[in-house]
C-alpha cells in the first residue's frame, strides 16, 4: 500500500495543541502503554519533521510495513478517544444519556430505578430549550432507524410529555417513515390509497402557521417520507428543503450536525430522482464543502457519513452526465477510504455502491469488470445488504453475458435467475419482459436481434408509464441502453445527449 507523505494520522497530530499533547504522553508514559506499538508509533510520529513511513518502520523494531496501516489507524481512534473524553458533552449529548440509563433499567426490569432517570430526562428537557426545539425528533430517529418498529420504539420514548398533536404528528411520522425504510415506494393502487388515507386522517385541520417549531419539524419529515413513497419527488423535495430551511435559520444545524447531513440527503435523492442535473450538482458542491470542527464529538461518525453521501452523490451526478470514465476515475481516487468502512455495519451501503461501479463498467463497456462488481453483491450472504440489488444484479449480470454473447451461460442461468425472482415475488412487468427477451434472444443469431430490441423498446415504454412499474427503471436504464444499441452509438453519448432514458419519459 502506497502512504501519502502527510496521511490523516500525522495530520491530526499536527493539529494537537502543546497541553493535548502534553496529556497523551502523560498518559502513555507508564506501562503497559509504553509496549504498545501505537504509543511507540507515536512517540516516533511525534519527532518526524514530515510523514515517512519507512522511517516509522525503522525506527520500531516491532513494527513491520504490512503492521503499519493497522497501527495508524488504531493510533487515529485513541487519539480521538482521549480528544472526546476531554470535550464537555452538548444538551443533546446528555439527554440521550439519561434516556439510554432509563431504557436499560427498563429492560432489566428495574422499573423504580428507571423511572428516576426518566423523571430526569424530563427535567433536563424542559430546562434547555434547544432540546425543546428539536431534539425529540432527533431523538427518534435515532431509535427508530436502529429498531424499525414503533412498538419498540414507544418503549423508550416519554408519550406522557407530549401533547395529544405531537403524538399525533410522531406517530404518523413514525408509520411513513417504517413504510420507506420497508418498501421504499407503493407497490399498487391499493397502498397508494391506504396511504393517502392515513394522511389526510392525520393532517385532517391543522394549520401549518399555528405549530409549534418541533411540531413543524415532525410534520415536514412525515410529509416528506409519504410524498417519496407515493413517487412525488417534487413535494417530497419541497418538504426536505423545508426541513434544511428550520435547521439552518434556528441554528440547529450546528447542535444537530449528523442529523443536518441527512436532511442534506434527502434533498439530494430528491433532485437525483428528479435528473435536475444543474440544482443537483450545486448541492453537491455546497455538501462537499461542509466542514466540521476537530473538537466536535463523534467526528468520525461524521466524516464517515460525509465521506459516505458525498461519494453516493457525486457517482450518481456522472450517471446522470454519461460521464461513466469519469465516474470510475474518481472512485479510483477513493477506494482505499471506501474500503476502510466497516463492512459489517455497512453492508447495505457497500452493496449500493458496488452496484453502482457496476453500472460505471457497464457504460463503459467493461463488461467483465462490472460482472465482478456485481458478483460481489449476489455473493454476499448479509441479510441486511439491500435485498433488492440482489434482484437488479442478477438481471443486470445477463444483460452483460448478453453484450459479451455468452449465450451458452444464459441458456444456464436464466431458469435459475427466473426462480429467484418468482420466489422473492419480484416477477414484475420490467423482470418478465426482459428475461423473455433474454431468452429469446439468446437462441438467435446478432444480425436478427434488432427487431427483438425494438420490440423490447415498445414494452418498456408501455410499462414505464404505469407509476407502480417504475421502479425497477431506477436500477437499470433499459430505455438508454436500448436506444444506443438501436441508434449504433454508446451508452454514454445517448445519455450525454438526453439525460437517463426512464427518466424522459415520464
Amino acid at each position: 500500500m502506497k502512504y501519502k507523505k502527510e496521511n490523516d494520522l500525522f495530520t491530526i497530530l499536527n493539529a494537537l495543541n502543546k497541553s493535548q499533547k502534553l496529556l497523551l504522553s502523560r498518559k502513555w508514559a507508564n506501562e503497559p502503554y509504553q509496549s504498545f506499538i501505537y504509543v511507540k508509533t507515536y512517540q516516533a510520529l511525534l519527532k518526524q519533521k514530515k510523514y515517512d513511513s519507512q522511517g516509522l518502520v525503522d525506527t520500531i523494531p516491532e513494527l513491520k510495513m504490512h503492521q503499519l496501516a493497522n497501527v495508524q489507524k488504531e493510533l487515529f481512534s485513541k487519539i480521538l478517544e482521549h480528544l472526546r473524553a476531554q470535550q464537555k458533552r452538548t444538551p443533546f449529548e446528555e439527554y440521550r444519556t439519561l434516556l439510554k440509563n432509563y431504557s436499560i433499567l427498563k429492560g432489566l426490569n428495574l422499573p423504580e430505578q428507571a423511572n428516576k432517570w426518566k423523571k430526569k430526562a424530563i427535567v433536563y428537557k424542559a430546562t434547555n430549550s434547544i432540546i425543546n426545539d428539536a431534539v425529540l425528533v432527533d431523538e427518534e430517529t435515532y431509535y427508530y432507524e436502529t429498531m424499525s418498529k414503533p412498538e419498540m420504539v414507544s418503549e423508550f420514548k416519554l408519550y406522557s410529555d407530549m401533547s395529544p398533536l405531537t403524538k399525533q404528528l410522531m406517530d404518523g411520522y413514525l408509520q411513513f417513515r417504517q413504510f420507506y425504510l420497508q418498501h421504499r415506494f407503493s407497490k399498487n393502487e391499493t397502498e397508494h390509497h391506504t396511504l393517502e388515507v392515513q394522511l389526510k386522517k392525520i393532517t385532517h385541520g391543522i394549520d401549518y402557521t399555528e405549530l409549534s417549531l418541533f411540531n413543524k419539524i415532525v410534520y415536514n419529515r412525515m410529509l416528506y417520507h409519504y410524498n417519496y413513497t407515493q413517487r412525488n419527488f417534487v413535494l417530497s423535495y419541497k418538504y426536505s428543503s423545508s426541513l434544511v430551511t428550520i435547521y439552518e435559520e434556528y441554528g440547529l444545524a450546528n447542535h444537530y450536525k449528523e442529523v443536518y447531513l441527512k436532511l442534506l440527503n434527502y434533498q439530494l435523492m430528491c433532485l437525483f430522482r428528479l435528473n435536475a442535473t444543474s440544482r443537483y450538482a450545486q448541492l453537491i458542491d455546497k455538501f462537499k464543502h461542509l466542514q466540521f470542527s476537530s473538537s466536535l464529538p463523534d467526528i468520525n461518525l461524521l466524516q464517515e457519513t460525509h465521506f459516505k453521501y458525498s461519494l453516493t452523490h457525486t457517482l450518481n451526478l456522472y450517471m446522470i452526465q454519461g460521464d461513466f470514465r469519469g465516474g470510475l476515475r474518481l472512485f479510483k481516487t477513493l477506494n482505499n477510504s471506501f474500503e476502510m468502512l466497516d463492512k459489517k455495519n455497512n453492508a447495505g451501503y457497500v452493496n449500493s455502491i458496488n452496484y453502482k461501479i457496476a453500472c460505471l463498467y457497464f457504460g463503459n463497456e467493461l463488461y467483465e469488470n462490472c460482472i465482478v462488481y456485481l458478483d460481489r453483491i449476489i455473493y454476499n450472504m448479509d441479510i441486511t445488504g439491500r435485498p433488492d440489488l440482489q434482484i437488479f444484479s442478477r438481471i443486470l449480470k445477463l444483460t452483460s453475458l448478453f453484450e459479451l454473447q455468452d449465450t451458452e451461460y444464459i441458456f444456464e442461468n436464466i431458469r435459475s435467475v427466473y426462480s429467484y425472482l418468482a420466489r422473492n415475488k419480484q416477477l414484475d412487468k420490467f423482470q418478465i419482459e426482459i428475461m423473455q427477451f433474454l431468452r429469446v434472444c439468446a437462441k438467435l443469431p446478432t444480425i436478427e436481434i434488432r427487431q427483438e430490441l425494438v420490440n423490447l423498446r415498445k414494452a418498456m415504454l408501455v410499462v414505464a408509464q404505469n407509476k407502480f412499474e417504475q421502479r425497477p427503471f431506477f436500477y437499470f436504464d433499459i430505455i438508454g441502453w436500448l436506444d444506443s444499441k438501436l441508434d449504433k452509438k454508446s451508452l454514454s453519448e445517448t445519455i450525454e445527449r438526453r439525460g437517463l432514458g426512464h427518466r424522459v419519459l415520464y
